[in-house]
């Protein structure tokens, strides 16, 4: 059985994935099954074009709300129990194996009181919370993995009948569904007030620019490894730039982004993100590399990633603080 951090595991370990360990090549044959347990399960709605994303119990009536007629249903599976490979015996690897499949972040909602805003005039910030987020795993192209319900088995298509991990006939059902991996932390919502014009800005894609720009700066200043805070974007309606969610990447939280409550350190934040977009890496201020924005975390935005339009942002920001 393959186990890891499931935020990672869920796209590492999505069936059909090639992984070395051990110095041997496993394929990744499905999600492991325990008797008498199963799942959880979960219906979700998501929009690319507005980062609009809700979920809810499969029991439970859909919610009315959707921003437009893009928005795309799902069901994903929490694979709680781990990962299984096939039972074949590994191979000498040949290579390092390629990364196929990738995960997205979303924010859901805030899970305890109101926590109230701190108005820094040209930045809303919602006080450190606790929040519900989900990773997601859909697939290649979001084509989503037909997994099979009696034995976890999964497959990138559809088909009449496979092999279980053991190698043994099974008919069971194949339900195609995403991979997905909940957890609560502590987040914080950053609201930029100050608006440029939406095609300057690229909406929802311009907000992840700069949402990266600040994790780098945040985790500068509060002295912690980028990977012990992560960003995404929330649903922002209308608005120019969507609310930017910096969150604890650690199930409970672990109150590190409660710190850029202080005004001075977000001033510091921000003059650190503004360091780290300035152009020492060397791209182009119309795309970006991993010296900048990138990291191995965000893949699914990588082409979007635009360091120039978030060092010029935060520069306009800055001084109209």
């Amino acid at each position: 059985m393959l186990q890891r951090d499931r935020s990672i595991a869920i796209a590492e370990f999505a069936p059909t994935s090639r992984l070395v360990a051990n110095k041997k090549e496993w394929i990744c044959y499905g999600l492991k099954k325990v008797a008498g347990k199963e799942w959880p399960r979960k219906c979700y709605r998501r929009c690319a074009q507005h980062n609009l994303f809700m979920c809810w119990p499969k029991e439970q009536l859909k919610p009315s709300e959707i921003c437009c007629g893009s928005a795309k249903e799902g069901e994903y599976i929490v694979p709680q129990f781990g990962f299984v490979t096939d039972h074949q015996k590994p191979r000498d690897p040949k290579g390092r194996s390629r990364r196929v499949f990738t995960t997205r972040p979303y924010f859901v909602m805030l899970t305890g009181p109101p926590p109230g805003d701190i108005d820094f005039g040209v930045i809303r910030l919602t006080k450190a919370s606790p929040g519900l987020m989900v990773v997601l795993c859909e697939g290649r192209k979001g084509s989503g993995f037909y997994i099979c319900c009696d034995c976890g088995a999964g497959f990138s298509d559809r088909r009449k009948q496979h092999e279980n991990c053991y190698g043994k006939t099974c008919t069971g059902r194949l339900d195609r569904v995403s991979l997905g991996h909940e957890f609560e932390t502590d987040v914080i919502q950053m609201q930029f007030l100050l608006e440029i014009h939406q095609e300057r800005t690229n909406g929802v894609w311009f907000a992840h620019s700069l949402a990266y720009a600040l994790l780098e700066g945040a985790s500068g200043i509060l002295e912690v490894p980028s990977t012990d805070l992560s960003a995404t974007v929330a649903y922002g309606g209308d608005a120019a730039i969507p609310p930017i969610i910096l969150y604890d990447n650690v199930p409970g939280g672990a109150g590190l982004v409660a710190h850029l409550e202080e005004r001075d350190k977000l001033r510091s934040c921000l003059e650190a993100a503004i360091e780290r977009v300035n152009g020492g890496c060397g791209c182009s201020e119309n795309d970006s590399c991993y010296g900048c924005l990138r990291s191995y975390r965000n893949q699914f935005a990588h082409q979007h990633l635009r360091r120039g339009q978030a060092v010029h942002y935060l520069k306009l920001l800055l001084s109209r603080w």
